[in-house]
């Protein structure tokens, strides 16, 4: 069961990793369909939706990176935990 933690550990800090850098690389996609709007309160509407997102998705991708560098050290120090066990029983049989 514990390689079956540490496996899911390191795919979710991967799986972070790329989702934060998706919604910090999705700033070309926002304003794609701004002017597209026929009535002009929807056009202001649309711009006023994608700087609010602008604002939230930045925010979103900053906690995701930072949960996600937390989630990596967790793995990184649950391998080293179960190294040096391994290496003790290794000693012990010796």
């Amino acid at each position: 069961m514990a390689d079956l933690v540490v496996k899911d550990l390191k795919e979710l800090a991967d799986d972070l990793t790329q989702l934060a850098e998706d919604f910090k690389a999705a700033t070309d996609l926002q304003n794609e369909s701004r002017d597209l709007w026929g009535q002009l309160n929807a056009n202001l509407s649309m711009k006023d939706f994608a700087y609010n997102w602008e604002v939230h998705r930045s925010d979103m991708a900053d906690k995701m990176s930072s949960f996600s560098e937390k989630v990596a050290k967790v793995d990184e120090e649950w391998t080293k935990a179960d190294q040096k066990m391994k290496d003790s029983f290794k000693e012990n049989d010796a």
